[in-house]
């Protein structure tokens, strides 16, 4: 049945939403029974009549945005604290005297598509179906949950009338994400150095003791699983898989027997032993989706299809061990490995220093970088032109990296060695590219309504941070 409905989505789209109505009110009144009010804001008693109007309105409101999805995404949705949220604007909203009329709320309803024909027009009877038996509301609940969404846009709006952007800052800005720079560096790479350091027992004993809480046994589990592996890497037999996996999911999700449907379809049913999420999976391999998915499920829980590089699966968690202190001769192997990266460290910054003393010696002598290096038997490398947020082959994005760059003037070298993911850098910078001026005339416009969006967004959001404290939330359980 539920492959059915899958493929026939359009038509099962609200009886999925009817479900999940239903489920989210049943949950809502079984939290609230007992009290005689939800909560207090801003030094006022809220109603359960208030919060429940509330929270209808952003569970109504989670319908519109995720359609058909949301169930898939009801776990992650915290209507409660919505509703708080919807109190407290509306609260403010009342308080600057913000209104919203019937004609707007009117204008909106019309637009909105699920209530229009197949001529794009406006259709009474299917606005009112739609509400009755999709959402369960009537026609003036859904008006007024329109008219307070509308009122809060309008306050928001109004904070962000205050947001200043001047032509500078938007040219700052735009230098900031468009001017490029290209740096020679010699790399110290750690791992170099690492087979150069050695560790006493006694300094293990000692590094385990000052830092025993990195060495803990991380959460582990042992499943039972099967599926089936890709037997090529094209898109159309991964696909096929997928569905295949899925259509027997389906299955157990119904008849709720994981040994039976893997029987029935002659797949057989492997066991992991308990295994961590940094851990190689046996018959697996290296797989962090399978990890995460089984660690989130419960002992006897079977999951839904797991899509690994080499295949699809469905779990079933036979046992879980909690996260625990490891003793020192069960960290040893991790706690070696820790201690002598940190010595390869120490190793590969201590001979930066000693290399860029001497080449900022020797250029104060008018000797070319190129040419101390060359001398010094060392190599440097050359990286394309970057901006402050380009990835830089062999190194990833570094900040550390590109501020130190863009730091310097053509042909200067930085002060100090600068650490990078995999070791230590002394660099250059051979060419600084300013922007294209013609090329900022032509994106400027563009350019400054992006910066603004991102400035009014970081505003709304302190401002509503500031709001939430002053209303000085208690929720009364």
């Amino acid at each position: 049945m539920l492959k059915a409905m899958r493929k026939n989505t359009k038509i099962f789209m609200w009886l999925l939403i009817i479900a999940f109505v239903v489920w989210l009110a049943a949950d809502v009144i079984l939290t609230k029974q007992g009290t005689t009010y939800a909560g207090i804001i801003f030094g006022k008693r809220v109603s359960l009549s208030e919060y429940k109007k509330a929270w209808e309105a952003v569970k109504t409101k989670a319908i519109f945005t995720y359609g058909d999805k949301v169930q898939e995404v009801a776990k992650n949705l915290n209507l409660d604290e919505e509703a708080w949220n919807r109190l407290i604007l509306l609260y403010e909203a009342r308080r600057q005297k913000i209104q919203t009329s019937d004609s707007e709320v009117v204008s909106f309803v019309k637009d909105i598509a699920i209530f229009k024909d197949k001529n794009g027009e406006f259709n009474q009877s299917t606005y009112e179906r739609i509400l009755r038996y999709s959402f369960g509301l009537t026609p003036r609940d859904f008006e007024e949950q329109v008219r307070d969404e509308l009122t809060i846009k309008k306050l928001m709006d109004k904070q962000n009338e205050r947001v200043p952007l001047t032509d500078e800052e938007v040219l700052k800005e735009y230098k900031l994400a468009n001017e490029k720079a290209n740096v020679s560096y010699i790399l110290f790479e750690t791992e170099k150095y690492y087979s150069q350091v050695s560790c006493t027992e006694d300094e293990l004993k000692g590094y385990f003791e000052k830092n025993a809480q990195k060495f803990t046994i991380p959460e582990r589990v042992n499943v039972e699983y099967f599926g089936k592996n890709f037997t090529d890497e094209t898109e159309e037999t991964k696909e096929k898989t997928k569905n295949q996996i899925q259509g027997i999911s389906d299955e157990i999700s119904e008849e709720k027997d994981f040994e039976g449907i893997a029987k029935k379809y002659s797949m057989q049913i492997k066991e992991t032993g308990f295994f961590s999420s940094e851990d190689k999976i046996p018959y697996i391999g290296w797989a962090l989706n399978f990890a995460n998915v089984a660690l989130s499920l419960k002992p006897g829980q079977i999951s839904n299809p797991v899509v690994t590089k080499s295949g699809v699966y469905i779990l079933r968690v036979k046992g879980k061990k909690q996260a625990q202190p490891a003793k020192f001769e069960e960290a040893k192997k991790k706690v070696e490995k820790a201690l002598k990266t940190r010595k390869a460290e120490d190793e590969a910054v201590l001979k930066a220093k000693e290399v860029l003393s001497i080449i900022k010696t020797r250029m104060e002598k008018n000797d070319k970088f190129e040419d101390i290096v060359k001398d010094l038997s060392l190599t440097s490398k050359e990286t394309d032109a970057f901006t402050r947020n380009t990835y830089i082959q062999g190194l990833g994005i570094v900040k550390e990296f590109t501020e130190a760059a863009f730091s310097l003037k053509e042909g200067e070298v930085h002060n100090e060695p600068v650490r990078v993911h995999n070791g230590y850098a002394i660099l250059k910078l051979s060419a600084f590219i300013p922007i294209d001026e013609n090329k900022y005339k032509e994106e400027k416009d563009k350019f400054k309504e992006q910066l603004l969006m991102q400035k009014r967004y970081l505003n709304l959001l302190t401002w509503f941070y500031d709001l939430k404290e002053r209303a000085k939330l208690k929720i009364h359980h």
